[in-house]
């Protein structure tokens, strides 16, 4: 009774295990850096980096798609962004990578940078 009751529990919870999912999980990395240059000037703005997550959950391909104004904020969000880390999406019990995704980084003065995942 004891053996086949264990049997059972491995068996509930492996079929459990095959079948976990979760989302893409922020985990941390480095804020932006204001450039000294656009805050010394008063310059506001934004980036929208596109980047690929690995199924170890580091960012590797960050590249800038949209930037206002062009080129001053560019490389302090590039740095950013591929200095973040995750928790890689599981489906089905596979850990995966998370290909095509965008985030936009705000840079206003006052607060400091600021930006959205």
């Amino acid at each position: 009774m004891m053996r086949s009751t264990i049997a059972l529990a491995v068996l509930l919870l492996t079929a459990c295990a095959s079948t976990a999912t979760r989302p893409l999980q922020y985990v941390g990395g480095d804020v932006p850096v204001y450039p000294p240059a656009a805050k010394a000037q008063g310059i506001q703005g934004y980036v929208v980096v596109a980047y690929d997550v690995t199924a170890e959950g580091r960012v590797v391909n960050a590249r800038v798609i949209e930037a206002e104004p062009e080129g001053v904020f560019d490389e302090a969000a590039v740095r950013a962004i591929a200095s973040w880390r995750f928790n890689a999406p599981i489906t089905k019990g596979v850990v995966e990578g998370a290909p095509n995704r965008s985030s936009r980084v705000e840079f206003k003065l006052g607060d400091g940078a600021e930006y959205v995942r």
